[in-house]
């Protein structure tokens, strides 16, 4: 939701973003299986693995963020966010200057895209603005050509986009962005730099953005902050973003929605708001919000939305003992009606401007009305993407947004955002095309893998966009460079080989593990995880480092894949018991270059250990690191030079996010200065230096061997977001 983003390519290392999850799983696979390429069917396990996969995924990415009780690592990233975009503003308007040694440059994936949130048609009536999960901010045409990234220097996720005209001839639009964590950011300069407004303090959720159709373009947030003590508010900014005064005031924190009419009479004044399973109208531009209706009793959250065509027709989602059900109201709110239980509902819902009865939610599929919400059809099932994924909607369905056709304002212009990409439909929802074949650099990856014998060999293990493949293109401009195929769907992780050639990959997917053999002309084989093993929900696997033909599988006890014909057969290779003071199983696990039979490893309860015999035995580190009670161990690298050189990294919260050993493994040490609080993802070390490479949530970061401290490298030019690799 890695996020989701592109990658760009430093010097010779590849460092990546994202997304996303587990808890610990006894998982049964399929058995050893050659699969032909590509296979037009999302998982391999069962109909239900991908609603499943999704609560699993946020559980393992919050096992990862190990904390001391008390410390909130959510509020950490957002002080490192905050700092992070504060230093960019000033690289920006030239009042700090870097010096970054090596240069950026996009890879890719240039064809396939990950989630995104919002679509918004600007003020010119020819341009796109797209909001994307942790990849921000991107324009194109309404066709989707030419996409361009405007949101690399803002953090998080863009899940509501609104643009104004620039305040005077000439000048760059006005781009507001609400994040996922609640806050306001706005820029003038397309992007370079942003700002945050006056006047909201603190907000914790959004529950509506618009732009009222008046003189002021008044622009209205539906928002709880403490500008408004912590209640639902409507707050508003008639100066271009710049500062916000609340205008209407919940007497409670409840979670509804604002809808304000798109065209017509209504656009200029009105607002609908859903508080407390009532139905609210304001018809001064949000001051005085006077009940109308009751939508139902019972309500403990809403989502509303509306169709001009009526009068208008409003339709809430409510939420009532746990469960989603529809409601319509045919009189602008005054009373309501059920329509029907909705199903695999995820709270994005959307009415037509023009037509009164048609209505589409969204879920793992985007279902469509055509009777006033009395009953839904898919649009596509999620599978059909795999065989059609131009004009078939990818799974997952995180916004929905209906607006009238600039060129023809009797017409209306549908944009689906999903986790493969944002599509957009002409007719009303019955037919789809992607918008995001091209340029839109937005997929989130867990693991990338280049051949060490052609570094323009790239393998890359997406969340939700499968195993991918390609060969690094020259970068001829902005954006991503380089096309990549999806050879099976899913999500895989923890790419490994011998000598890192790519004759034989391993990685895993959550459920079994996955093989390529031949490097040119790939098959793909699975092999199920080791029977009764206890493993996190995306476990490493490492390659064997003298049998291209065998890895290492971490879970409870370190198992071994042997290989037979096409098939591999996981088998106890050490039965030390790691599983002390508290863990699960085995986190991470590395092997020296320069001498093979030296290995290193990590569990999640942050306990260290050391084998000189290949990981037959193994001897628990002295406890000389820092605490290992709140680090979850996520990665390891020996210097490529020095066997005896080892660094781990992991969650970095409540002690230090990165400890090296100089003794091989027998004593650690922290190794953070100059590094933020936050979680390591994966660490690299530079054959030519000896410098490590960090990939964090925080962003990009090197250690220099010679000053022993952490410096970050992403200048202003690789984007402020989540790294896994």
């Amino acid at each position: 939701m890695p996020s989701k983003l592109r990658f760009r390519r430093l010097v010779a290392a590849i460092l990546l973003l994202p997304v996303a999850g587990c808890t610990t799983a006894r998982t049964a696979a399929p058995s050893a299986t050659t699969l032909a390429i590509p296979r037009p069917t999302e998982h391999l396990l069962d109909e239900d693995a991908e609603s499943k996969n999704k609560a699993a995924r946020r559980e393992w990415v919050e096992s990862l963020h190990k904390a001391a009780p008390g410390v909130d690592w959510r509020e950490i990233e957002e002080d490192n966010k905050i700092d992070e975009w504060q230093r960019r503003n000033l690289i920006g308007t030239g009042r700090l200057m870097v010096d970054l040694a090596g240069t950026w440059t996009e890879v890719g994936s240039q064809n396939l895209a990950g989630r995104m949130h919002c679509g918004y048609i600007g003020p010119d009536g020819t341009t796109l603005y797209g909001g994307s999960d942790k990849g921000g901010v991107w324009r194109a045409t309404l066709d989707g050509d030419g996409w361009t990234p405007l949101g690399d220097n803002l953090f998080g996720t863009s899940n509501e986009v609104l643009v104004l005209p620039g305040e005077l001839p000439g000048e760059s639009d006005v781009i507001l962005v609400a994040t996922n964590g609640g806050g306001i950011h706005v820029s003038r300069d397309d992007g370079l730099t942003w700002e945050q407004p006056a006047g909201l303090g603190s907000v914790s959720w959004i529950r509506g953005v618009a732009l009222l159709d008046d003189a002021q373009r008044t622009i209205l947030l539906y928002a709880r902050s403490s500008a408004s003590n912590w209640r639902a508010a409507v707050h508003a900014s008639v100066d271009y973003g710049r500062t916000f005064s609340p205008r209407w005031e919940a007497s409670s924190n409840w979670e509804g929605y604002m809808w304000v009419p798109r065209v017509g009479a209504e656009a200029a004044d009105t607002v609908y708001i859903a508080h407390l399973g009532q139905l609210r109208r304001c018809t001064d531009g949000g001051f005085d919000c006077p009940v109308v209706g009751t939508i139902a009793s019972g309500v403990t959250k809403a989502v509303l939305t509306g169709s001009e065509a009526g009068a208008p027709r409003l339709y809430a989602a409510a939420k009532i003992n746990g469960a989603w059900d529809l409601y319509r109201s045919d009189d602008a709110g005054t009373s309501w009606s059920f329509a029907s239980g909705l199903s695999d509902f995820w709270e994005s819902l959307c009415g037509s401007i023009h037509y009164p009865d048609v209505l589409i939610y969204g879920g793992v599929e985007a279902h469509r009305s055509v009777n006033a919400g009395a009953s839904f059809a898919i649009i596509n099932g999620w599978a059909d993407y795999y065989g059609n994924p131009e004009f078939r909607l990818h799974a997952d369905i995180f916004g929905l947004y209906c607006w009238p056709d600039p060129i023809d304002p009797g017409s209306e212009i549908w944009y689906i955002c999903t986790d493969g990409g944002l599509y957009r439909s002409t007719t009303v929802g019955a037919g789809v095309q992607n918008l995001s074949m091209s340029g839109l650099g937005i997929s989130q990856y867990y693991s990338t893998h280049t051949a060490s014998d052609d570094p323009t060999m790239l393998i890359a293990g997406s969340q939700d966009q499968g195993y991918q493949r390609g060969f690094v293109q020259p970068s001829t401009g902005p954006g991503p460079s380089t096309p990549l195929t999806q050879l099976i769907s899913g999500d895989y992780g923890h790419l490994t080989s011998k000598d890192r050639l790519h004759d034989i990959v391993y990685s895993t997917y959550p459920g079994f593990t996955l093989i390529q053999t031949g490097a040119l002309n790939p098959a793909l084989h699975t092999a199920g995880f080791p029977d009764g093993s206890a493993h996190s929900w995306l476990p490493p696997v490492v390659a064997h480092p003298l049998d291209a033909n065998e890895c290492f599988f971490c879970g409870d006890l370190l198992y071994r894949y042997v290989r037979s014909g096409n098939n591999w057969n996981p088998v106890v290779h050490s039965a030390y018991d790691f599983l002390v003071d508290g863990g699960s199983y085995l986190s991470a696990m590395a092997t020296a270059p320069s001498e093979p039979t030296r290995a290193y490893a990590v569990t999640d309860a942050g306990k260290l250990f050391f084998s000189s015999d290949l990981g037959v035995n193994w001897t628990e580190s002295r406890d000389t690191a820092p605490s290992p009670h709140y680090f979850y161990g996520n990665t390891i690298d020996v210097n490529p030079n020095d066997a005896m050189e080892v660094a781990v990294g992991g969650s970095g919260y409540s002690t230090a996010g990165v400890v090296r050993s100089v003794d091989g493994g027998q004593n650690f040490f922290a190794e953070a200065v100059g590094l933020p609080a936050t979680m390591i993802y994966d660490i690299a070390y530079a054959a030519n230096t000896g410098d490590i490479y960090a990939a964090t949530e925080a962003g990009a970061y090197r250690w220099d061997r010679a000053t022993g401290l952490w410096e970050n490298i992403m200048s202003n030019v690789a984007p402020l977001t989540t790294y896994w690799s």
